[in-house]
């Protein structure tokens, strides 16, 4: 039997495991920014026994399957429920020229594939799930492994080494971008105003209600970046001329 605790986001969660393969389903699942600890307090513990059962606290969630998966879901569904000093928004994230560029919006949106391209452009890898924000308005990283679909079928994974992410520190938002792929579609956006950006980035908060003034906190945070809404075709259409907007 083994344990481990993470502190992520100044939330402390621990993992008890039985097997090897427990282990692996834990490592599988931590980000490599996250801090691991000897020992300490848990604010709440996961445990994967030796009959692949999964247990979030003291219930049981899952038997079999994919338990990486399934534990991946509740250490998110913690993370942006009760780790409450920052504030969750499902969204794309790159860095660039000292600013995050924040592409939010739900699956199937695009977003990994803006984020592939704007990686491959020059840009710093942030994330490919969340876009997380502190009280101060500045954006952190959330590497988790990005995985792009090339068809109903199939994916391609991408790891954050692989995608050039390495610790550093968080940026402030530079801007928004509120766009989904079209087929054929041209990239012209229309500029948002800060109440019209704060409208469109909450619809992709996650638990606003956990985090009482969460909006304006939000709202802050948005004051100093542009916020772009248009429908885009393919990448290369758009990629040249939004760099030099940011």
């Amino acid at each position: 039997m083994g344990r481990m605790v993470v502190c992520a986001f100044g939330y402390r969660l621990g993992f008890e495991w039985q097997s090897s393969e427990g282990r692996e389903v834990v490592e599988g699942v931590l980000l490599p920014d996250w801090e691991r600890l000897e020992n300490g307090e848990v604010d709440h513990w996961f445990r994967l026994d030796d009959k692949d059962c999964l247990y979030d606290g003291e219930q049981l969630y899952a038997q079999g399957g994919d338990l990486r998966l399934k534990l991946q879901q509740l250490v998110q569904m913690r993370l942006t429920a009760e780790a409450r000093e920052f504030l969750f928004v499902h969204a794309g994230v790159v860095g660039w020229r000292g600013q995050a560029l924040v592409v939010p919006g739900p699956s199937r949106a695009g977003k990994s594939t803006l984020v592939l391209e704007l990686v491959g452009a020059g840009a710093q890898f942030f994330s490919d799930e969340f876009a997380v924000f502190d009280r101060a308005g500045r954006v952190h990283a959330y590497p988790r492994p990005l995985w792009q679909r090339l068809s109903k079928t199939r994916k391609q994974s991408y790891t954050p080494e692989q995608l050039g992410w390495r610790p550093g520190p968080p940026l402030p938002a530079g801007m928004l971008l509120i766009t989904q792929y079209v087929a054929g579609a041209h990239w012209q956006p229309r500029e948002l105003n800060v109440e019209s950006s704060l409208d469109e980035i909450w619809k992709e908060v996650r638990y606003p209600s956990c985090r009482p003034g969460a909006r304006d906190w939000l709202r802050a945070a948005l004051s100093g970046a542009r916020c772009l809404k248009g429908a885009r075709g393919e990448v290369s259409g758009m990629l040249p001329g939004l760099l030099t907007q940011v």
